[in-house]
């Protein structure tokens, strides 16, 4: 399960953690580089968990039947039960771990990557602005410049600003620098000329300028509230959402985001019967169980995929929410069976040491 679960953790943390290796490259610090990328897990091991467990578990158990080790401990008197106890009790161990991930390390995680971002885009913007490339700096300013100085002044400035589409503006400089104020980000450009042109009438406005200040947050500041993605709430957040206008048209997302951390760890469970069931069900057969293995490992994946697809559309549709929560019960009540071999003795064995006398292994 461990080996699984780093193994499909390191690879999506790898190709998440791309996204920050640009600015790394031009001057991020290492360490923040670091924090950002573990801030990432737990968003991450909410689902390669799951495929940890559930692939372990199937894994494990074909292991023990293909070398005759399960028959010996059967032959000695252990249940199915028995054997499948320890795996239940990790998958419980995995369900509350989930809970714990889901309830308050991701939401933790995502909030604190965006406010970083937004904390260090105006102390990082100089360093991320490449020579001779056109940096998309905001939401509609495109920035160019041709040079950078050792004193960090930048030469030969174009900048396009289309935040106003009707009138978009492009400001041309000699020279300039990126500044910080106690009111965001600012560029001083020296030397250079404005053009505006209004799409009404189709007329260029010209200005020269021996300095300029650009406020590039200008028009970012419209509104005071700050809305917060359903994935970057916790568990309260999400139950009692503030009273919004966006809250009600997008309240819908809040409910599936719900949902979703509710039920997820319920599948730990789920697929741990599903790979036992593999595994358990049915007689002993020297050829092994590939087939069986296959078969589970196949209704494993989708009935998780399954999950997903519910889960982006149960806010919106009130029809779906119990399908949410009778799909893994009632998966894991088949499984259960399944693996029991048609007997339900899970209450009476699998917390004691009941022992049951094996079947004949069929030649």
């Amino acid at each position: 399960m461990l080996f699984i679960t780093f193994s499909l953790t390191g690879v999506i943390w790898l190709s998440q953690s791309l996204k920050f290796v640009e600015k790394l490259i031009n001057g991020l610090p290492v360490s923040t580089f670091l924090y950002l990328s573990i801030l990432l897990l737990p968003g991450i091991l909410k689902y390669t968990l799951l495929l940890g467990i559930f692939f372990g578990t199937l894994f494990a158990f074909n292991k023990l039947y293909s070398d005759s080790e399960l028959i010996v401990m059967w032959s000695a008197g252990l249940s199915k039960w028995a054997l499948a106890r320890p795996a239940i009790y990790l998958a419980l161990l995995t369900a509350l771990a989930l809970y714990f991930l889901g309830f308050l390390l991701t939401p933790y995680g995502v909030r604190t990557v965006d406010e970083l971002r937004l904390k260090w885009q105006d102390s990082l913007a100089a360093v991320v602005l490449r020579e001779g490339v056109f940096n998309s700096l905001t939401g509609g300013v495109t920035v160019y410049i041709r040079e950078k100085s050792s004193t960090g002044e930048l030469l030969g400035i174009l900048v396009h600003d289309e935040r106003v589409r009707d009138k978009p503006v492009t400001y041309m400089a000699e020279r300039g620098a990126f500044i910080k104020t106690a009111d965001g980000p600012r560029f001083v450009m020296n030397t250079g000329n404005l053009q505006e042109v209004a799409k009404d009438d189709a007329k260029l406005s010209l200005l020269y300028f021996d300095q300029y200040i650009l406020d590039i947050n200008q028009f970012e500041k419209r509104s005071n509230a700050v809305w917060l993605k359903p994935e970057h709430r916790y568990l309260m957040e999400l139950i009692n959402p503030e009273n919004s206008e966006r809250i009600q048209r997008e309240g819908w997302k809040l409910k599936a985001e719900l949902h979703q951390r509710l039920v997820l760890p319920l599948y730990a469970i789920c697929l741990v019967f599903i790979a036992l069931a593999g595994v358990l069900s049915g007689e002993f057969s020297r050829r092994g169980r590939v087939k069986r293995v296959t078969a589970s490992a196949v209704i494993g994946v989708a009935l998780l995929i399954g999950a997903m697809a519910l889960f982006r559309v149960s806010g919106n549709n009130s029809l779906i929410t119990p399908t949410l929560y009778f799909l893994p019960i009632i998966s894991t009540i088949i499984a259960a069976y399944l693996a029991a071999g048609g007997r339900f003795k899970i209450f009476s064995s699998l917390f004691g040491h009941e022992a049951i006398v094996p079947e004949e292994p069929k030649q």
